[in-house]
């Protein structure tokens, strides 16, 4: 087994409990292949400053998005950093069940350092941005990722 990391710091370090928290959680519904991005009790793992990070747009945002990305011509919608959004929940627990990696732990690496350990089953695998999202959203803020 070849570990990988997405490694982190945060700027509070009372916030990792909640990290490890909902990264185990995370972890033992992905093994039991029981995660269900519209299952609402994933919210309750997370306080309200963290799920202020993830993009909720109100009807009105949504149609002004919407707009702009069919205004857009189609070989710039992907690259016009105007229509970028952050991470929706539900797209973030979604991502987790969807990638191709066991979550194993979280670790403290220092007072207020640690990373997000998880083993690629496939090549590739998914990627590690829902990673950072769930960093992201506890105020951390993402130092490197050891990718082997």
């Amino acid at each position: 087994m070849v570990e990988s990391s997405v490694n982190f710091e945060l700027a509070d370090s009372s916030r990792f409990g909640m990290l490890e928290r909902v990264f185990d959680a995370l972890r033992d519904a992905k093994s039991d292949d029981a995660i269900d991005a519209d299952d609402e009790s994933w919210r309750s793992y997370f306080d309200d400053d963290a799920l202020s990070h993830f993009w909720n747009p109100t009807p009105e945002e949504l149609a002004d998005w919407t707009r702009r990305w069919e205004a857009t011509p189609v070989e710039k919608r992907f690259t016009d950093p105007t229509l970028e959004t952050p991470w929706d929940f539900q797209s973030m627990i979604d991502a987790f069940h969807n990638g191709e990696y066991n979550l194993l732990r979280v670790i403290r690496t220092s007072e207020k350092t640690g990373a997000l350990r998880f083993e690629a089953l496939a090549y590739p695998y998914g990627g590690t941005g829902c990673m950072h999202a769930l960093v992201e959203c506890f105020g951390g803020i993402v130092t490197g990722e050891n990718d082997t």
